[in-house]
Formats: C-alpha cells, structure tokens, sequence
C-alpha cells in the first residue's frame, strides 16, 4: 500500500504543513489559539464526551516553533529516540506519528532551504576552507593549508581532477 492511497482512503490530502498550520483557524491578537465554544452539535448529539480533556492545539506560532526545534535537533545528528524524549520534554507530545510528522516537515524545510539558497552556502563553505587555509598557513602546516585550498578550487570548479583518486577495483 503506497502512502498516497493511504492518504486519500483516509481523507489526509492536504500537506502536513498546511495541516499543522491550519490546526488552530482562530487566534487572538498575541497568536494564541480561541476555539469556538459554541460549536453546532450534530442532530442533538455531542461531538466530543463532556468527560474527555483534551490539550488545546498548538498555535501556528508554536507550530513554526516546534518546526525549527526540530531542525536544530536534525542539524545535531540526535538519535530519533532522543528526538522523541526532547519532544515530549519540550512539546509536552508523546505520539510518535506526530513527532515523526514535525520531523519530516523541518527535513523537507532543511532540504528546500538548501536547494534555494545553494549558491549561499557555497560561498559559505569555500569562506571558511579559507579561514582554515589561512589559518594552517599562519601555523606553518602548509600541507594543510594546500590540501583546504585544492578543496576551495575544486568547490569553485577550477579543477578539473577530483582532489583523490578513485580505487582502482
């Protein structure tokens, strides 16, 4: 069974950004959620059990939030059940399937991010190869400062040759 078809038998076509986003319709001024209190019943019967408390739903503010903690937990290589207890601990959410769809959320946000500002993180990288080179210069390891170099060259496609070989098999 592919996840599209389990989308669509359950109804879940939206993405789960524009999901988590749309999770509170109705805020106040300083963005937290209001939920309407006098929702219309269906034929007289209660859409939820007056002895079921359940957590208010995160603002979109809280959403972004939680979104970028977990970027940050990404970016830091964690193991995913220390990404869950880091969850629970901060988001006060100990469903798995909610977690692993933050999760999946600030993966994709990592991804288009990178995609998008490529160029961006280029210059980065070949700013700080030369932070390296010249500092491996100043301490007199020139061999270092040689190899962070070619490394530069070859990110801005001045060389032609990868900087090693590939095995002979």
């Amino acid at each position: 069974m592919t996840p599209d078809s389990t989308c669509a038998r359950h109804g879940l076509c939206a993405e789960g950004v524009e999901a988590l986003r749309d999770a509170a319709p109705h805020q106040d001024e300083d963005g937290n959620p209001c939920f309407l209190s006098d929702r219309p019943s269906r034929r007289g019967v209660a859409t939820r059990f007056p002895h079921q408390k359940l957590p208010p739903r995160a603002s979109v503010a809280e959403v972004e939030r939680r979104i970028a903690e977990a970027q940050l937990w990404i970016a830091q290589r964690l193991p995913l059940s220390l990404m869950r207890a880091n969850a629970a601990n901060s988001w006060g959410v100990s469903n798995t399937r909610t977690i692993n769809r933050y999760l999946d959320l600030a993966r994709k946000r990592m991804v288009a991010e990178l995609i998008s500002n490529r160029l961006e993180h280029q210059a980065q990288h070949i700013y700080a190869l030369y932070d390296c080179a010249r500092r491996a210069m100043d301490a007199e390891q020139f061999s270092a400062a040689v190899g962070a170099l070619r490394v530069i060259a070859e990110i801005g496609g001045l060389l032609r040759a990868p900087i090693k070989p590939s095995e002979a098999k």
